[in-house]
This record gives C-alpha cells, sequence and structure tokens, in this order.
C-alpha cells in the first residue's frame, strides 16, 4: 500500500502542466534530433560527392593507363617490325656472304690451277710450254685480284652480320622492358579498376544515407509542426468540461482525483486510474497523435489533439500502438498497460482547453470509473 501511495504521488506530482511539458519538451528534442539529422544528412550528402569525385579522377587515370597501354602496344609492335626486318636483312647478308666465300672458293682455286699449270708448262719446255706459262702468269694477277676481292666482301658481310646481331640483341631488350611495363600498367589499371568500383559503391550508400536522412528530416520537421500545431490548439479557450461522449481510456476505478495534494505536492491535474494489468487502452474520441513513445523518466506517453480543441495526456503504459500523426477514432486500441503481478498498475489522465486543465472525474464517473474517496484540495 505504501509503494502504491508514493508511486500514485510520483505519477501525481510529474503529471503537473503535463501537456505544455511535454510538447514544449518534444518540440525542443524534435528540433534537436532535425538538426542533428540534417547534419548528418549534410554530411553523408558531402561524403558522397568526395567519393564521386575520387571516383572521376580514379576513372581519369584508367583512361590515362588505358592510353598509355596503347602506346606501350604501338613501341611493341614496332619492336617487332624492326626485329623482323633485322631477320630479313641477317638472312640476306647471310646468303650473301655464302656467295662471296664460295666465289672467293673459287677464286683462290683458279688462281692456285693457274700457277701450277704455269709451273708443269716450265718444266715440259717447248713453245707451248712456254706459252701456257706466260697465260698462267699474265692471268695470276686477276685471279689475285677477284679472291682479294671476294675476301673484302666476305669480311664487310661479316662485320654487317655483327651489327645486325648487335641491332636483334638491342631490339630484344627493348622487347623486355615493353613487356615489363606492359604488365606494371595493367596490373595498376585493374587496382585502380578496384578501386574505382569500391568508391562508386561507398559514393551510392553514401547517396542513398543522405537520401534516408532527408527523408527523416522532412518527417522530423512534419513532427515539429504538429507538436506546434498542439500546443496553439491546446491554448485555445473552450468548455471546461469534457465532452459527454467521450469513453473512458481504461477499465479502472479512480484512485486519485482532480486537484489532490498529497505530500506537500502540487495539485493534480489529471486523475489517476488503476486499471487491470495489461489492460488495453483506448483513444477517448475521435482525434490525432501529437506525441507517441518514451520521454524522459515518465515512461510511455500520449498526447492525443481531439476534435474541438481538447488535448489528452496519457502515461503509466507499457506500450503504445499508434504513431505521430495517426488518425484515431474513438474506442480504437491505442497502447496496453504494464504486466504487473505485485500491483495494480496506474493510467495518469489529463485533459486540457484553452492552456487550462480540466477536471475529468465527472467524465471517468460517468463512463462506470468508481472515484474511491480521493480527497480534493481546498
Amino acid at each position: 500500500m505504501v509503494f502504491g501511495a508514493l508511486r500514485a504521488s510520483a505519477l501525481s506530482a510529474c503529471a503537473v502542466g503535463a501537456l505544455a511539458v511535454f510538447v514544449g519538451a518534444a518540440q525542443a528534442q524534435t528540433s534537436r534530433s532535425l538538426t542533428q539529422v540534417e547534419r548528418d544528412g549534410r554530411a553523408e550528402t558531402a561524403r558522397a560527392e568526395r567519393l564521386r569525385a575520387q571516383s572521376r579522377e580514379a576513372r581519369t587515370e584508367i583512361a590515362a593507363l588505358n592510353a598509355r597501354l596503347v602506346e606501350s602496344g604501338e613501341r611493341r609492335a614496332e619492336a617487332e617490325a624492326a626485329a623482323t626486318a633485322a631477320e630479313q636483312r641477317l638472312e640476306t647478308l647471310r646468303a650473301q656472304m655464302n656467295v662471296d666465300a664460295a666465289a672467293q672458293t673459287r677464286a683462290r682455286q683458279a688462281l692456285e690451277s693457274a700457277l701450277i699449270a704455269a709451273a708443269f708448262a716450265e718444266r715440259r719446255g717447248g713453245l707451248s710450254g712456254m706459252r701456257a706459262g706466260l697465260f698462267a702468269r699474265a692471268a695470276a694477277p686477276t685471279f689475285s685480284a677477284a679472291q682479294r676481292q671476294r675476301g673484302q666482301a666476305v669480311e664487310t658481310s661479316r662485320r654487317l652480320e655483327a651489327a645486325v646481331l648487335e641491332e636483334q640483341q638491342i631490339l630484344a631488350d627493348a622487347q623486355a622492358a615493353i613487356d615489363a611495363e606492359r604488365g606494371e600498367l595493367e596490373t595498376l589499371t585493374a587496382r585502380r579498376r578496384v578501386a574505382q568500383a569500391a568508391l562508386d559503391r561507398d559514393a551510392n550508400a553514401a547517396e542513398r544515407r543522405a537520401r534516408t536522412l532527408a527523408s527523416e528530416a522532412r518527417n522530423l520537421r512534419e513532427l515539429a509542426q504538429r507538436a506546434a500545431a498542439a500546443s496553439r490548439r491546446s491554448s485555445s479557450g473552450g468548455s471546461s468540461t469534457v465532452p459527454a461522449a467521450w469513453s473512458a481510456p481504461a477499465e479502472g476505478r479512480i484512485v486519485r482525483g482532480y486537484g489532490v495534494r498529497e505530500n506537500g505536492a502540487p495539485p493534480t491535474q489529471g486523475a489517476l486510474v488503476r486499471t487491470r494489468s495489461r489492460a488495453q487502452v483506448v483513444s477517448p474520441a475521435a482525434g490525432e497523435v501529437a506525441y507517441a513513445g518514451p520521454f524522459r523518466s515518465y515512461g510511455q506517453v500520449l498526447i492525443l489533439n481531439m476534435d474541438g480543441g481538447y488535448a489528452v495526456v496519457l502515461t503509466g503504459m507499457a506500450s503504445v500502438g499508434v504513431r505521430v500523426g495517426d488518425a484515431v477514432r474513438a474506442g480504437q486500441p491505442i497502447g496496453e498497460m504494464p504486466d504487473s503481478d505485485m500491483t495494480a498498475p496506474d493510467l495518469y489522465v489529463e485533459v486540457r482547453r484553452g492552456g487550462s486543465p480540466i477536471d475529468p472525474g465527472r467524465w471517468l464517473s460517468a463512463r462506470g470509473l468508481i472515484d474511491q474517496g480521493s480527497v480534493r484540495a481546498g
């Protein structure tokens, strides 16, 4: 009993000025959340732009690498063409060297034959031998000159062969260097492609996040507007009684009435209704949800804007089943009380209009809720 009284007293004390506090805090909380969401959205947008710029830079680098690969391929083709030409020159040169060597051999053999013939002729003596010797001696310089000429041609061909072989080695080294460069370019290009794909994925994710945050910011702005509208509607003048057609928000009994003082606390501005464990909470009338969810240490809080400029504050629930901006009908389930085996749960009910609280006792009593001897403030 002592625990229940203390709990009821705490709920009653927390309820003083509940609507103004809840709506004002909801607006402030929404403003803080909106500021954070908008800041996060700008950060994600800026991040997406940076990633897109880096992706464009990577794409430019890839294009430059591809151009270098093309240029490398062209140089490789030129080197191959030069190597082919050198091979053809070497083949031609070696064929000519074979011809010149054969001619040199024939010239040497002719000179040797002439000298031998002249020697034999001189031994035989006679006019014919003399003539043969004279012819051989006369032909010897010609054969010797031909032999020297063929020898020089062979030597020239050998020097050309060495030059062509050196050229081929240079071309082979150039081709190896081009191939190594091409391998490096291909590896670097593949890496940049992977990096660009990652940048595009991250940019897409950042853009999706920015769109989500923008949508969330729009929702939070709408929430702030609804909270402001709730504050304006609750400050409008009107009747000081609750409409008789309203339904009771929950089945139970009134354990603390309107205006009760306890333990020096200010008078309550609403009623405390003790319900059954896990009792359902319904909307008293048609209206719109201005606030729904946990708030500070008060637990789950619902603020309903009702037709006619009324506002209803409900606290003490374990869960709520509606969201801000939802339209609710009279009698529609909107929440559920806690599941408690030790102490029956209490639902705080406050009604306001024209900026002032309204005693909900007559309305709740008319709907079958019994007021168990609450003491009013003097």
